[in-house]
C-alpha cells in the first residue's frame, strides 16, 4: 500500500499538494460510473537506448533517478537544468519505471471516486506527448482540473529521457465530454513557464 501511494505522489505531486491544503473542502457528489483505463497496447518501450548526456530541468528529475549509481555526479548548469551522462541501458531502465508507474497511477485516478468522480477514461499515445481524460457529465471537478501539471511533467520527464531536448518537450492534456467527444478543454505544458528551461 505504501509503495502504491508512492508511486501516485510522484505522478501527481500538485494534486496531493492541493489536496492537502483543501483537505477541509468536500468534493461534489457524482452519481458512481465505471471508469476504464485505455492504453494502446501497441506503445513503444524503447529499448537499447544509445548512451547519452540528457539534460533535465531540475524541477522534473522524480525518484527515478534514485537507481543511478553514486559515482554519476549531475552536473549542475546554473540555469535551472542538470546535466546526466547516463549509460542505454540506465536510460532504458529509467524509461521503463516512468512507464509502469505511470500505468500504476492512471489505474489509482480512476479508482477514487471521492477526488475523480467524473473521470471515465484515460488515454495516451505511445510517446507521451498526449493525454485525454474523458469526463462522464463534461465537467471537471478542482481535482480534476489540477490533473493537467501531473500529465505535464510525466509527459515532459518521459521525453526528455528518450531524448527530447528539454525546450522541445511538449505534452499536450486534452479533457473530452464522454458523451459526445467533444472537446472541453486541450492545453499543453508550455502555457506554464516551469516547465521552460
Amino acid at each position: 500500500m505504501k509503495k502504491k501511494s508512492k508511486k501516485m505522489k510522484n505522478l501527481i505531486t500538485t494534486t496531493s499538494l492541493c489536496i492537502l491544503l483543501c483537505s477541509g473542502c468536500s468534493p461534489t457528489q457524482q452519481a458512481p460510473v465505471t471508469p476504464e483505463i485505455s492504453v494502446d497496447l501497441s506503445e513503444k518501450r524503447p529499448v537499447n537506448q544509445p548512451d547519452a548526456d540528457i539534460t533535465i530541468p531540475s524541477i522534473l528529475i522524480g525518484e527515478e533517478l534514485s537507481q543511478i549509481q553514486a559515482d554519476n555526479t549531475p552536473v549542475d548548469n546554473g540555469d535551472g537544468t542538470v546535466t546526466y551522462s547516463l549509460k542505454g541501458g540506465e536510460l532504458d531502465s529509467i524509461l521503463q519505471q516512468i512507464a509502469d508507474s505511470l500505468s500504476d497511477s492512471i489505474q489509482d485516478i480512476l479508482d477514487n471516486d471521492d477526488y475523480y468522480p467524473n473521470i471515465t477514461e484515460i488515454t495516451h499515445d505511445a510517446d507521451y506527448t498526449s493525454f485525454t481524460i474523458s469526463l462522464s457529465d463534461g465537467q471537471m471537478s478542482m481535482y480534476e482540473s489540477m490533473l493537467v501539471m501531473s500529465f505535464y511533467t510525466i509527459g515532459n520527464r518521459y521525453q526528455i529521457y528518450s531524448g527530447v531536448p528539454a525546450d522541445q518537450a511538449v505534452t499536450t492534456v486534452i479533457y473530452v465530454n464522454d458523451a459526445d467527444n467533444s472537446v472541453i478543454s486541450r492545453t499543453d505544458s508550455t502555457s506554464v513557464e516551469t516547465f521552460s528551461p
